[in-house]
C-alpha cells in the first residue's frame, strides 16, 4: 500500500537534500583546495631553485672564459655573453616569481651582471672574472636567502 506524501512536502524534502549537497560540496571543495594549494613555503622554495639554477650557470664561467683567453676550447666573448644572457633571463625568472621581494632588488644583480659583460669585453685577466663571478653568485644567493651550505 503507498502512502500519499503532499506535492509541498515532496518539495520541500528535495530542497533540502539540494541545499544540503551544495553545502557538503563547497565544504569540500574548500578543504582539497586549500590541502592542494601551494604553500608561501613552497613558493619561496621554487623562486630559489630558480636563482641557484642562475647562481650555478655563473659558477660554470670561470673555466670558459679562461678557455677563450687562451684561446682553446672554440670559445668566444659571444659564447660567454649568451651564456651571461641566459643567467640573467633564469634569473629574471626568479626575481618575477618573488613577489615578495621589492622592485629594486634586482638592481644588485643587475649591476653584477653589467660588470661581467664589461669584464668579457675589456678581456681581464682570468682571476678578476672570477672574482666577479663570485661575487655575482654571493648577491644572488643573499638576495633570495640561499643557504650557500658547507664549503660554499
Amino acid at each position: 500500500m503507498a502512502l500519499y506524501v503532499p506535492a509541498g512536502a515532496r518539495t520541500r524534502r528535495l530542497v533540502l537534500v539540494g541545499a544540503a549537497a551544495l553545502v557538503v560540496g563547497v565544504v569540500l571543495g574548500y578543504v582539497v583546495g586549500r590541502a592542494s594549494a601551494p604553500t608561501f613555503a613552497d613558493q619561496v622554495a621554487d623562486v630559489q631553485e630558480l636563482a641557484t639554477a642562475a647562481a650555478t650557470a655563473l659558477e660554470r664561467l670561470p673555466i670558459e672564459y679562461e678557455q677563450l683567453l687562451d684561446g682553446g676550447g672554440g670559445e668566444s666573448a659571444d659564447t660567454l655573453i649568451d651564456a651571461l644572457d641566459s643567467a640573467r633571463s633564469q634569473l629574471a625568472d626568479a626575481y618575477a616569481a618573488a613577489i615578495w621581494l621589492a622592485d629594486d632588488a634586482p638592481s644588485a644583480t643587475e649591476e653584477a651582471f653589467d660588470s661581467l659583460l664589461v669584464a668579457v669585453s675589456d678581456s681581464v685577466p682570468a682571476a678578476v672574472f672570477a672574482d666577479a663571478i663570485d661575487q655575482a653568485v654571493t648577491r644572488i644567493k643573499a638576495t633570495f636567502g640561499i643557504d650557500a651550505g658547507p664549503g660554499g
